[in-house]
């Protein structure tokens, strides 16, 4: 088969530059491993090995094979970026981006558009009006920032929303159980020149060959299919700098601290909705200033909910929605101990003594939550002291040793599976730790509140774990071919027709959940290989 692009994987990342290529007037070949509806027998080609099972998932969970990718499972958080991100920042190891925040605002207003997200706008005064309250009345941003919001999709599944824009397109051909196994260079390795693809069961297989390929099927999997490819006579393609692999993160997450407001201050915890009815929420973010000063990682806070386990929380609601869930969860709560039927028993205690709340508030969220399309994110209470968790989601550092490699192990179709070796850097939580630190600093100097560490906060802090689904920095862009696996515009380093469209181009991993700007590089390669086919044809 030959075809003008081939776009390898149909998650959000594959099916937005698919359709954006279409609209430029581009011819494309979307492969997905997985099928319409349910991923068949491609997803256990996912599995592999870890060096730390207690703080990162098996590498076959998070990730999904089937038309729409892991949008099928995702919960739609949306957050660019911050300019500091794309900066050179000294204490930062092997921080800079070859582009700047700038010149991807302009595609990441587009994402917006696939995501199905809101207006590109993330500050509570301008998006939800003047009117909307202070997160925090009478505390004054400065070192910890409360305007910034995070947005959020429906979630957008892309298999089911641009199902039919696919079908009835004549530009783009979508091929279901195609799973790329092997890319094949010229002699020289500049050049891919054919794609090998089976079916998950191995019966069959064909060869494409393509005039530009582009590899979008996630953070792990495009590092594996160029670890195992050939670039000439040299085992993997654009391993030259030697990041290929290397450099992993996800993001560090957890709660160590809880906050208690002072008594009468009517904080914003929940989710509000914008003028076009997009859920938002306010957060707790450090400044760029204070990031710089101090020397911090990137990193976001969010007012949250007690743990629903707990029944000392004292909520109706949440109670019910514990037992709710253990009935959904039959013989999974060995967890608890000897004493679950006394959890249980304090459980059933709230409910009785709270029965109008539980008859107040459920009937509304089960109606936002599952039958609306734009559903409420999450179950968020009020809280009856003025006390809350604080959860937190922090920037990991890129080191070179934290990374994957191929393993001796072999899938189905006998590609060597991966083994991923997650780390967590000292750097990593010592800088959540300070910022806790600084978060309480503000508050009892503003005589706002204060924060309540945890028992063995540290010990807890050390042991965090990563964030679901957030496969970051394993074929990192660099300008300098030296220092990484692909360039500016997601081009491989060396090959003039390979490119990477997903989180794994992330040089580093700032706090944000990486979809949102991986769609955005996407549409803007989309329109950076339209600019290079029609210089092409106009030469």
């Amino acid at each position: 088969m030959t075809c003008d692009v081939c776009v390898i994987g149909a998650g959000a990342a594959g099916i937005a530059l698919a359709l954006e290529l279409e609209s430029q007037g581009r011819s494309v070949l979307l492969l997905e491993a997985g099928r319409r509806r349910n991923a068949g027998p491609a997803q256990a080609l996912y599995q592999g090995t870890l060096n730390d099972p207690q703080r990162h998932l098996p590498l076959d969970q998070a990730r999904y094979r089937q038309l729409g990718g892991t949008t099928a499972l995702w919960g739609g958080r949306c957050l660019p970026y911050d300019g500091i991100d794309f900066e050179s920042r000294p204490w930062v190891p092997h921080s800079g981006w070859p582009l700047t925040r700038a010149e991807l605002d302009p595609w990441y207003a587009r994402a917006h558009h696939y995501l199905e997200c809101g207006a590109f706008d993330y500050r509570a005064a301008s998006a939800l009006g003047t009117t909307a309250g202070e997160m925090v009345p009478g505390f004054r941003d400065g070192a910890i920032d409360t305007g910034s919001l995070e947005r959020w999709s429906p979630p957008t599944h892309f298999g089911k929303v641009y199902h039919d824009a696919l079908k009835k397109s004549s530009r783009v051909q979508v091929m279901l159980d195609a799973v790329a196994t092997a890319l094949h260079t010229d002699d020289s390795g500049s050049s891919v020149t054919a794609i090998e693809v089976k079916h998950p069961s191995g019966t069959r297989g064909f060869r494409i060959q393509p005039h530009e390929v582009v590899l979008a099927g996630g953070g792990l999997e495009t590092t594996r299919l160029l670890m195992t490819s050939r670039q000439g006579t040299r085992d993997g393609i654009g391993a030259a700098s030697g990041w290929l692999g290397r450099g992993y993160m996800a993001h560090i997450h957890g709660v160590i601290a809880r906050v208690r407001f002072r008594a009468g201050t009517p904080v914003i915890s929940g989710y509000e909705q914008d003028a076009q009815g997009v859920y938002v929420r306010r957060r707790l973010w450090v400044s760029e200033r204070a990031q710089r000063e101090l020397e911090l990682l990137n990193i976001y806070m969010l007012l949250d909910r007690p743990l629903l386990d707990d029944p000392s929380h004292g909520s109706a609601v949440l109670s019910a929605a514990f037992l709710a869930k253990k009935l959904f969860q039959r013989g999974r709560d060995e967890n608890l101990g000897s004493g679950k039927y006394a959890i249980y028993w304090s459980h059933l205690r709230n409910i009785l003594s709270g029965s109008p709340e539980v008859v107040s508030f459920l009937p509304p969220f089960a109606r936002n939550r599952f039958l609306q399309k734009r559903r409420v994110p999450s179950m968020v209470v009020k809280a009856k002291s003025n006390e809350f968790h604080l959860y937190f989601q922090s920037e990991q550092v890129p080191h070179i040793d934290a990374g994957l490699r191929l393993a001796d192990g072999r899938d189905a179709l006998g590609q060597r599976q991966l083994h991923l070796d997650f780390r967590v850097q000292p750097q990593d939580t010592d800088s959540v730790w300070r910022v806790h630190q600084l978060v309480d600093r503000e508050l009892r100097a503003q005589d706002r509140g204060e924060l309540l560490f945890d028992d063995h906060a540290v010990e807890k802090l050390t042991q965090s774990k990563a964030v679901l689904g957030h496969h970051v920095g394993t074929t990192r862009m660099a300008g300098d071919p030296a220092n990484g696996v692909v360039d500016a515009d997601c081009r491989v380093h060396g090959l003039r027709n390979l490119h990477v469209a997903s989180a794994s181009v992330l040089p580093t991993s700032s706090h944000a959940n990486p979809t949102l700007t991986v769609v955005a590089l996407a549409l803007r390669l989309a329109h950076s290989l339209s600019a290079r086919s029609a210089g092409a044809a106009g030469s």
